[in-house]
């Protein structure tokens, strides 16, 4: 039996008793010196690497920018403002945020043992937080382009069900980030008494962890329409740039039809497909730097992301965590029967996405994963729930409507003005009509609940009913009996999201809001089980 003796002098040394002493004498004592390991002191403390000022610089980009170019035009025209020197004032404002900045740096420390994680900051208000590795739930390292090229990493450590990080550790070395992801393993093992026995790799240990999923070309193709939705502003972008051209001498962007060769309808088909092949290429592209290289892995109960060429992001999400299923499919995915996997949790996500788990997957697997690791939600998952007919005529017959007045009223404008406010309003249309396309479906023997929104991009959501943490609803009387209403759900999906469904009768809503505050949980159905 090996016990930590720990000496003033700070030479720990592991003592070994020895159980076939010599009888009468108890157990004999010697002294073994472990293994040397990096950060073993606990007073050993680190501070972030200097390449903090150039990340914090690239992640307020855009707020740095227009906020200097503001401040010089505004400098250039009126120098003194109020008997106010401008560019004095700007100055002084900037060389407080950088003073602030190095404040923040210099004051900053932690230390990475093998007992947990210490952290201190502040330079008036001194705050020191220590958390413990058993408290710890996911380990996410971050790594944006400028962080790659300065050879830091951004860590991120979560406890519990919190719903977001509890701990930000900015630019450190990426030999730290890699010791706080192998003492988050080595504890996640020790606290997994089910999981595999661990491998020695390169003198540490680490759980041999399951390959579930890697992404590869096809999947680039499918995840691109999510990315290229851009075309969508075009029609928007075109309006708005003719409105300014009538007021300011802008030269023309776009012919008008007149001017190009072949019918119209020729001129509009070659304008869709110009359009839809550069939107294609587009979110290809965003797609293989967003998602190079994902793969999913899962060992002693937790699921392990990593990824990313511009971003590289690396996380984990412990089975535990997990508050249900999202299942989303753009229009190319549902014709070709794919769909992306994402978990439900308080943990936050970054740049990769919130939990993703499967950027592109046949729906069938993605259903046996679900069956498979969350029994629970099988069912539910299984069964699309199907929007109530009054509701689908009403957003069909809306649209309809809506469409042939625009039509009408574009009669009496020029050609290419007339389609740009078609498309604008047909855009606007789908998107109203996407997000009030809604459905709930209740499954009873599990407590567990199915919410659908959307018939192009479909977003289906499966959690059980003690995720949701509140209900409302919405009652508008029309004519009598009649009325139009709506319940509002909330779940935490890494941040507060509000699930809204559109009911017609009350006795609907009130079966909503009952079944949320008496259904039984899924834990004590797991129980009763």
């Amino acid at each position: 039996m090996v016990r930590p003796l720990h000496r003033p002098d700070g030479d720990d040394r592991r003592v070994t008793v020895d159980r076939a002493a010599v009888p009468g004498r108890g157990p004999a004592l010697r002294a073994v010196r472990p293994r040397a390991l990096p950060m073993t002191g606990a007073l050993a403390k680190r501070r972030n690497s200097p390449a903090m000022f150039a990340t914090r610089a690239a992640e307020h980009a855009t707020t740095i920018v227009p906020t200097v170019i503001a401040g010089v035009s505004v400098s250039t025209r009126w120098p003194v403002l109020f008997g106010i020197p401008v560019g004095a004032v700007f100055a002084l404002v900037g060389a407080a945020a950088v003073l602030g900045l190095v404040v923040d740096w210099w004051m900053t420390r932690f230390s990475v043992t093998g007992d947990g994680i210490r952290y201190d900051s502040g330079l008036v208000v001194r705050r020191s937080t220590s958390i413990g590795w058993s408290d710890v739930v996911s380990v996410q390292v971050s790594r944006s382009a400028v962080a790659q090229f300065l050879g830091c990493s951004r860590v991120l450590i979560g406890i519990g069900t919190e719903s977001k990080a509890t701990l930000v550790i900015e630019a450190v070395p990426q030999a730290v980030a890699a010791e706080v992801k192998e003492h988050f393993e080595a504890g996640r093992v020790r606290r997994s008494p089910d999981a595999p026995a661990p491998a020695a790799t390169g003198g540490h240990t680490v759980a041999p962890d399951d390959l579930i999923y890697r992404i590869g070309l096809r999947d680039y193709l499918l995840i691109s329409v999510t990315y290229g939705q851009f075309v969508l502003l075009f029609p928007f972008l075109m309006e708005l740039y003719e409105n300014a051209a009538a007021l300011l001498p802008l030269p023309p962007v776009l012919p008008a039809l007149s001017d190009l060769p072949g019918p119209l309808w020729a001129q509009v088909a070659a304008g869709v497909a110009v359009v839809g092949a550069t939107a294609m290429a587009f979110g290809t592209l965003i797609a293989w730097l967003r998602y190079r290289g994902f793969e999913v892995r899962l060992g002693a109960g937790v699921f392990a992301m990593s990824g990313g060429l511009i971003s590289a992001e690396s996380r984990q999400i412990p089975r535990s965590q997990v508050g249900g299923v999202r299942i989303q499919q753009n229009p190319l995915m549902r014709v070709s029967g794919y769909a992306r996997l994402a978990f439900v949790s308080r943990q936050s996500g970054e740049r990769i996405g919130a939990n993703l788990v499967f950027p592109a997957a046949r729906l069938e697997r993605v259903r046996d994963s679900v069956r498979s690791h969350f029994p629970a939600y099988a069912t539910a998952a299984d069964r699309a729930p199907e929007v109530s007919r009054p509701l689908r005529l009403g957003l069909i017959g809306t649209a309809a409507a809506t469409l042939a007045l625009t039509s009408w009223a574009a009669s009496t404008m020029p050609p290419v003005r007339a389609v740009a406010l078609a498309a604008a309003v047909a855009i606007v249309l789908l998107a109203a009509t996407n997000y009030c396309w809604a459905a709930v479906e209740h499954d009873p023997d599990h407590s567990v609940l199915h919410f659908r929104r959307g018939f192009l991009w479909v977003t289906h959501y499966v959690v059980p009913w003690d995720s949701v943490y509140f209900a409302h609803s919405y009652q508008l009387p029309v004519a009598g009996r009649l009325s139009v209403g709506a319940v509002c759900l909330g779940v935490y999906d890494t941040r507060a999201v509000r699930l809204w469904i559109p009911v017609g009768r009350p006795l609907l809503m009130d079966r909503f809001i009952e079944t949320t505050a008496t259904a039984p949980t899924l834990h004590e159905n797991e129980e009763k089980a």
